[in-house]
């Protein structure tokens, strides 16, 4: 008798033990921009890409001219933004094509770092008039939490995150 008041004790125990109460979101780890996988319509070659110490690839697909663009200057840049699967996520030259401006080494950063790296360093910024092929790892975009804000780019979370930019102008100059 006592046996059968206990039987369903097991059962909802053995039970619970089955479903996976888990409420954590299914995050996947961060990859290796090395050793991802890209769409072949990007283009992306990182064997001939050039990798900064912080991660971050870049590629010069066509070098400008004139003042390199340094920390502290404002910018103007046309930017599109893909996931390395070849999913669109966000153009600047879409709909009005208007240009993205925004202030390098502003507190609190207006972009994620990956991408003002990428327009201000490697070898030397860039240079109006050019075009550079970005790659950059989850730990200079969105990381772990990713971007699913209303307004803003969907980047999943660890995704690494291929830009192209054009260099359009130097605003004004910090020096």
């Amino acid at each position: 008798m006592h046996l059968l008041r206990s039987l369903p004790v097991v059962a909802a125990i053995a039970l619970l033990t089955a479903c996976d109460l888990n409420t954590e979101p299914n995050i996947p780890d961060a990859i290796d921009p090395a050793q991802d996988t890209y769409a072949a319509s990007l283009g992306v070659n990182i064997g001939t890409m050039t990798k900064t110490t912080s991660g971050l690839y870049y590629k010069d697909k066509t070098v400008g001219s004139g003042s390199a663009a340094a920390r502290g200057d404002s910018v103007r840049v046309h930017y599109t933004l893909w996931l390395t699967n070849g999913t669109k996520v966000q153009s600047s030259k879409d709909g009005s094509a208007i240009p993205f401006e925004f202030l390098t080494g502003a507190t609190p950063i207006r972009v994620i770092p990956g991408f003002e790296e990428g327009v201000i360093g490697g070898t030397i910024g860039m240079q109006p008039g050019g075009v550079r092929q970005l790659v950059i790892p989850t730990l200079l975009a969105w990381g772990p939490i990713g971007n699913s804000i209303p307004g803003f780019p969907a980047v999943p979370p660890n995704a690494n995150v291929v830009f192209e930019v054009e260099y359009l102008a130097r605003l004004s100059s910090a020096q």
